[in-house]
């Protein structure tokens, strides 16, 4: 079913390119638009990657190895350079942005008695794929981007980082009061992430107004308190029932979006290549976290824990001791997943932030150890997703915290180092969520001392092929943003 409604998309999509044969073309027996359920099936399995590659390169090789989740083995130094970091700024905006912008254009004039629930959705769904790309790139096109067939704007500006904040929050406080007025959506099952269940919209829509929040904390500490405390008042995720996730389906016939991108990046490089940084596994297995043995496995298979060794990030040398994805819940020689879900927000990051509100201003209760312990609960109990084999039972988890306590002393540097192994596998949040936190204290690998003046990267350089397509906005860009390299940092990473 997926697959034809891909295939519908895909000729909505070139049928904007009629090069002026319009009044030849069209059949005014056939309606102009696709249904907006159909869209949107498109854009919210283009949102996690319209093929493996992309999500390879930018997430795998780029994100993950930055914060030291995995160290590949063939790509020791590719991370300190700047190239091949362009797949998401060309695959977003070619595929799903235009789209988004397509839709939502559709439904404001749409006379349907669902059509501004079903647009409230659509503007959350824009959120989360403008918030990504930003997020990794820093300025970029958003009020005129996807607009070229549209209105003509071929050539969109940059908008600043702080102002595709403002109006990205904006648009999920006025979502998220539209989603919570009792109105159903039309989408249905077509809805990959929630089946058009509106009250998980709207606790989505307040979880990444949160994040939102949260990522202003060194640039704008009040307005940063103050969306934080919208998005808790407002009502965000309460249970794992209420992670914004999409499920693929089990099927190795192509690289495309009907497979979780993920699976298909570990599947095709952790056999000899994608390995587990030694940091991360230093981390979990000092603390005997139970999690080792469900995400992580040799390469031969085995699962014991006391053969997870892993890889230090400078370390070049090789061997089967070191530690993979799990090929039981990631895919990998042997035994694919490809329908493995694929995580936007979750959760026991929402947790996780809730406890760090609790200690910057007082929010959420103000109880941090509940929250953080909430966190840690959720995080393991969410594995469960992947399948009976990802089970943490609830006395491993009583366990592992009894083991190792929360302490008031350290609560943001406990607090976001668990965020940072709870999101394993979105580079991109795990990557964001470092620079906003500071946590956990990375060491660069030695390669960063001649590529990077011994730093860790703070974002992605823009695609070469902008240069071509939009050359005089790009080069506003690059000089109100102030550079355009590797370390340039972005409007809410600059203290």
């Amino acid at each position: 079913m997926k697959k034809i409604l891909i295939l519908l998309a895909i000729v909505m999509m070139f049928s904007s390119c009629d090069e002026g044969f319009e009044e030849l073309n069209v059949n005014p027996t056939k309606p102009t638009q696709l249904d907006p359920s159909t869209k949107l099936t498109f854009i919210q399995l283009y949102t996690g990657g319209s093929s493996y590659v992309a999500t390879l390169f930018y997430n795998v090789i780029h994100l993950m190895q930055n914060v030291q989740h995995l160290n590949n083995t063939s790509y020791a130094s590719f991370l300190y350079k700047e190239g091949n970091t362009h797949q998401l700024f060309e695959e977003q905006f070619s595929n799903t942005v235009k789209n988004v912008v397509d839709l939502e254009e559709q439904l404001k004039t749409s006379t349907s008695p669902t059509a501004q629930t079903d647009l409230a959705i659509v503007r959350v769904q824009k959120v989360l794929i403008f918030s990504r790309l930003t997020d990794a790139y820093g300025d970029i096109p958003y009020s005129e981007a996807g607009k070229g067939f549209l209105e003509g704007i071929r050539f969109p500006k940059y908008d600043r980082q702080s102002d595709i904040y403002m109006n990205m929050l904006e648009t999920l406080e006025s979502s998220a009061t539209i989603l919570g007025e009792g109105t159903p959506s039309s989408y249905g099952s077509a809805d990959l992430l929630f089946a058009g269940d509106t009250q998980k919209w709207k606790k989505f829509a307040n979880s990444l107004m949160l994040r939102l929040a949260m990522r202003m904390v060194k640039v704008d500490d009040a307005a940063a308190k103050s969306w934080a405390t919208k998005a808790i008042e407002g009502g965000v995720m309460t249970s794992n029932a209420d992670i914004a996730y999409t499920k693929y389906e089990n099927s190795a016939s192509d690289g495309g979006p009907n497979v979780n991108p993920l699976t298909k990046s570990f599947t095709s490089r952790a056999p000899t290549q994608v390995k587990i940084s030694k940091t991360l596994m230093d981390y979990m297995k000092v603390k005997n976290d139970p999690r080792v043995s469900v995400l992580f496995s040799t390469v031969d298979g085995n699962t014991d824990f006391a053969l997870q060794s892993g890889q230090d990030i400078n370390d070049a040398t090789r061997g089967n001791a070191n530690s993979k994805p799990n090929i039981h819940i990631f895919g990998g020689s042997g035994n694919v997943v490809y329908d493995a879900p694929l995580f936007f927000q979750t959760y026991a990051e929402v947790e996780f932030m809730l406890a760090e509100a609790a200690v910057r201003w007082g929010l959420a209760g103000a109880d941090v150890e509940a929250h953080y312990k909430a966190g840690v609960t959720a995080a393991m109990q969410y594995l469960s997703l992947y399948g009976d084999s990802a089970i943490i039972t609830t006395t491993q988890i009583d366990a592992y915290l009894a083991d190792n306590p929360f302490k008031p002393s350290e609560a943001l540097k406990m607090i976001n180092e668990q965020y940072w192994v709870a999101t394993f596998g979105n580079g991109l949040e795990s990557f964001s969520n470092w620079k906003r936190s500071g946590y956990p204290e990375l060491v660069p690998a030695n390669v960063a001392d001649l590529l990077t003046e011994g730093q860790i990267p703070r974002r992605l350089p823009y695609p070469g092929s902008e240069k071509l397509n939009n050359p005089e906005m790009l080069a506003i860009a690059i000089e109100q943003q102030g550079g355009d390299g590797l370390l340039t940092r972005m409007w809410w990473d600059k203290n």
